[in-house]
């Protein structure tokens, strides 16, 4: 590969401890594997100089600093400060338990220009269930309070499963009047611990095509951007009724790529696989994100969608989900594989 690979945002796994035990986590080290996932995390001085390496071998303004949950991490400010010192642009994902004002305040003067936080349903039962922690819908409400008090930048991310699809309109009325900036609506990616729960989570076709024509007429109404992130299949859904919707599918390999690094510096295509391209300490980042590295994940395909026109773009949804689910990466994903017959 020649120069430096210019990546659009850079994800980097903080943690792995968490402080909520959520039934949709995709947490890659989460619930039943064959081969566990390498647990751990790097000392202040070593993870800086992880992310050092990584700024200085990519062109890459933004990080997105993630977990588990990134406020347990007693060093957070210090790594915000180093970005802060190179001119690098931080997001932090975060459930909100730990956000109070002080903490808003400290990670917004480090350099945090935008917070996500969940927002699973409107109704305070629904959220903590889902999120496995009593208090969990108090406390984000008083996280997106406190960041907006600071001046400070909140997208609600809405994990839409079968258990609160329903409730997205009156969720999206809350976000909005908390002062989100935009919605993130995500149909539930089952991994990590998800894939315990996924024959009760995942919604159908049908209640994800209700859930767009709703998001459709709130962002027209309420005049707030509302993204899906995680792939919608065209041939399930008619993106195209959607219009003031965002969609996206899967960028491994481009400067678009979720490039996931964990917090021992091993390398991933992005926070939903658990394949492990290599350790940034060992290798190059060009050479870990090489295309003989990538190829097995960029190529895979479902053989439902090698006569698709729109196969390449698509890519037959979460190939990462597939892999995780079932094995290969060229599954059919969940989502896909619920399709009606």
């Amino acid at each position: 590969m020649n120069g430096k690979p210019r990546l659009q945002s850079l994800i980097f796994e903080v943690t792995q401890a968490c402080n909520h035990a959520c039934l949709h986590c995709y947490n890659v080290w989460q619930g039943p594997q064959a081969v566990p996932y390498p647990r751990g995390q790097l000392d202040t001085p070593r993870t800086l100089n992880l992310l050092a390496k990584a700024l200085e071998e990519t062109v890459c303004s933004h990080v997105t600093l993630t977990g588990g949950e990134p406020l347990l991490r007693p060093d957070l400010p210090d790594i915000l400060e180093f970005l802060q010192r190179r001119r690098v642009q931080a997001t932090v994902i975060s459930n909100g338990h730990l956000l109070d004002e002080a903490a808003a305040s400290s990670l917004i003067a480090r350099g945090v220009g935008l917070f996500e936080l969940p927002l699973l349903s409107h109704r305070r039962e629904v959220h903590d269930e889902l999120s496995g922690t009593p208090g969990a819908w108090d406390a984000v409400l008083a996280a997106m309070a406190n960041v907006r008090l600071q001046h400070g930048q909140v997208v609600a991310a809405f994990v839409a499963t079968r258990r609160n699809i329903a409730h997205l309109s009156e969720t999206l009325k809350l976000a909005f009047a908390f002062g989100a900036r935009g919605v993130m609506f995500n149909r539930f990616n089952p991994g990590g611990r998800g894939r315990e729960h996924l024959a009760e989570l995942l919604p159908t076709v049908e209640q994800v095509r209700a859930a767009l024509d709703v998001a459709e007429s709130a962002a027209v109404e309420l005049h707030l951007p509302i993204s899906c992130s995680i792939p919608i299949q065209p041939c399930l859904i008619d993106l195209r009724r959607y219009p003031h919707l965002g969609f996206g599918f899967c960028a491994a390999g481009s400067e678009r790529a979720y490039y996931t690094l964990d917090p021992l510096g091993n390398l991933r295509a992005c926070n939903h696989t658990d394949m492990i391209l290599g350790n940034l300490f060992e290798e190059p980042f060009a050479d870990l994100i090489a295309p003989k590295r990538m190829s097995a994940f960029t190529c895979a395909i479902p053989a439902f969608c090698a006569d698709c026109d729109r196969r390449l773009e698509c890519q037959g949804g979460c190939k990462a989900s597939a892999q995780v689910c079932y094995g290969s990466l060229t599954a059919e994903e969940p989502f896909l594989q619920s399709r009606p017959r």
